[in-house]
């Protein structure tokens, strides 16, 4: 479909011009962006879309070094060594996940990678049987949105260790990004060592006054009304805003959008089922 198809405006146009100046990986997306312009009902829900979306997170290559570098110097401040231990994948023996990813590209970056390499594992039922008494095991993720993943996956670890080995073991978390918020409950709820490369703030109620952040919530609100209210078997109702409310915008480059981010970005269906071409791809 060309855009040329599309309804098309002196406003979209330079709304287009401005965007692909900010955010330079969009450029290729813009049947996506006339089509979140065609949803709108006012110049200022496209205006509020505009400024999200100059506002996104796109964690690339560059960030991704970073992170690893960064990962690796938290390592040594928290006096983790590999003979004692073991960096863990949130990930369960049956599906793929982002934090194996991440645990691959941090496999060869963490010194010295010769001791390190063996200490790495790739979901939680393998390292059930490696782990032993007064040992250390680092949780690891791409990303911690409400922090109830985090949260839900140490505790299975825990039942599935004895309770002997479960108590002498301290645990850390781990990510190269995630919302300050999740990172706080994280904290509150575990008692934990928690590390996130790249912490955000709710994109709205975090980054503007209380009566400008309700206006554009409710602005949002809006434009989300124009969204199927159901999707692969779920409920545009328990992703308002993003998961958990979370009002993220980050994406991993070329990879799965977390559904903490607004959904008017990655629910690809309109309302009476009309296919939508999104921004952001989401699987699952």
């Amino acid at each position: 479909m060309s855009i040329v198809a599309e309804k098309i405006s002196a406003d979209l146009l330079y709304d287009m011009i401005e965007l692909f100046d900010a955010q330079p990986w969009v450029k290729h997306q813009h049947e996506e962006i006339a089509a979140l312009w065609n949803i709108c009902e006012t110049r200022e829900q496209q205006e509020l879309l505009k400024l999200l979306i100059k506002k996104f997170v796109i964690f690339d290559a560059a960030k991704e070094r970073d992170a690893c570098a960064a990962i690796e110097g938290k390592f040594q401040q928290w006096g983790l060594v590999p003979q004692s231990t073991w960096v863990v994948a949130l990930a369960n023996a049956r599906e793929p996940d982002g934090s194996q990813v991440v645990l691959q590209r941090l496999k060869n970056k963490i010194e010295p990678i010769d001791k390190w390499h063996s200490r790495f594992i790739s979901n939680i039922p393998n390292a059930v049987e490696k782990i032993s008494k007064n040992q250390s095991v680092v949780l690891l993720d791409d990303f911690i949105g409400s922090g109830q993943k985090f949260i839900k996956h140490m505790n299975w670890l825990k039942r599935l260790l004895t309770d002997e080995i479960a108590e002498s073991t301290k645990f850390y978390c781990v990510s190269y990004s995630g919302m300050q918020f999740g990172i706080d409950s994280l904290s509150a709820t575990t008692g934990c060592e928690i590390f996130s490369f790249l912490p955000m703030k709710k994109a709205i109620s975090e980054e503007f006054d209380s009566d400008t952040s309700e206006k554009y919530r409710q602005i949002m609100i809006a434009i989300e009304s124009k969204l199927a209210p159901k999707y692969k078997n779920k409920s545009l109702t328990d992703f308002t805003l993003g998961f958990n409310s979370s009002e993220s915008l980050y994406c991993a480059e070329s990879d799965n959008c977390p559904n903490n981010v607004f959904p008017v970005f990655w629910w690809a269906k309109l309302v009476d089922n009309v296919p939508f071409r999104t921004l952001l791809k989401r699987a699952g």
